[in-house]
């Protein structure tokens, strides 16, 4: 691998208004209590979080979310608006007591790849099978996940080595040449607005609080005409305002002055990659997005309701560019062109 990211080693602690180190700092001595006093612990500990900007936090420990009462992720603001409030309750650790993590496999190799780029993210073990339809793989890959760790096989471990070679050296030849560079990996961000809590996990901060890199892998085109609808449809520019409005609330002096860079890399050979900019019309929508999954939120909290899709039959509009579609191909005689060739 050509080159790797610049990384602070530094203890663990919150840069922004915080003088006291994370919470999560000793899980081997909260893991060796008894359920109930870990529980206590967890639940004393939650209390002792304030608002601020972390280094150092696991992925466990944020994905468990650690702040006081429930908060709004940006995962949870797109499931909000894109879909309803009750898949936001359902995701939600800390409010869905049957709670199940997401670990879909077809996110395997791209988490490898983001460990390797980052030096932070899921961790991942190796393990020598041939495939994952045998008892012995699967029970093998079943044991990892118990311990919280990715289980990919040699070729997936060979083909994200070969995502951050390509992205390495993609990066070093273009213009955004220090995406990954001088800042820090996985960093945690939480703030409180009105008594609602938000947090946020920045796949690489810069040390100027400015710059956000986020890495993205996709196994469909990234390619210049169809960046903007990758972007639209992940919500990219939803996360983007989310970060913002956060750092701007723990960073103030650096507010209107960040930018925001998607590297977006395929998953296929060669591995090539694009770097996307938010330019202010994409914030803007995002902006709005984010408020309006706010307001769904705190009303959602305050009444302890949370809705799914509504209970009368529905009536959608035909899809406008389909009927476009349509209408080109029966005007433009294609169908009569068919009649004349079967001898109609």
């Amino acid at each position: 691998m050509s080159r790797m990211p610049k990384r602070r080693d530094e203890p663990v602690f919150a840069t922004i208004d915080v003088g006291q180190p994370f919470p999560f700092t000793n899980s081997v001595r909260i893991g060796a209590l008894c359920a109930n006093a870990a529980a206590a612990a967890r639940r004393l500990e939650k209390q002792r979080l304030k608002p601020g900007i972390y280094r150092g936090v696991s992925e466990e420990h944020y994905r468990a979310d650690p702040c006081p009462i429930p908060s709004l992720t940006q995962s949870l603001a797109k499931l909000i608006i894109e879909r309803a409030p009750k898949l936001a309750w359902t995701n939600c650790p800390s409010l869905n007591p049957h709670y199940e993590a997401n670990n879909d496999t077809k996110f395997d190799v791209g988490n490898a790849a983001h460990r390797l780029i980052l030096g932070r993210g899921k961790d991942f073990e190796i393990l020598d099978y041939a495939d994952w339809r045998t008892t012995a793989a699967q029970d093998a890959r079943k044991e990892s996940a118990d311990v919280g760790k990715i289980a990919i096989l040699l070729p997936q471990f060979e083909q994200a080595s070969d995502m951050a070679s390509a992205a390495f050296r993609q990066i070093r030849q273009h213009e955004d040449s220090d995406a990954f560079t001088n800042g820090s990996a996985e960093v945690m961000i939480c703030w409180q607005e009105d008594g609602v809590w938000f947090r946020s996990l920045i796949d690489w901060l810069h040390d100027d609080l400015r710059t956000i890199d986020d890495y993205k892998s996709t196994g469909m085109s990234v390619a210049p005409h169809v960046l903007g609808y990758r972007a639209e449809a992940a919500g990219w520019h939803v996360q983007a305002a989310f970060i913002e409005r956060g750092l701007d609330i723990l960073d103030p002096s650096n507010a209107g002055r960040r930018r925001f860079r998607f590297i977006a890399q395929e998953t296929d050979k060669p591995h090539l990659l694009n770097v996307m900019h938010m330019d202010e019309h994409w914030m803007t929508m995002g902006r709005k997005k984010v408020q309006t999954a706010v307001d769904i939120w705190k009303h959602c909290i305050k009444t302890g309701k949370w809705p799914g899709y509504t209970p009368k039959g529905l009536t959608p509009e035909y899809p406008k560019y389909k009927e476009s579609q349509w209408l080109e191909r029966e005007l433009g005689g294609e169908f009569e062109q068919l009649e004349s060739m079967m001898g109609g």
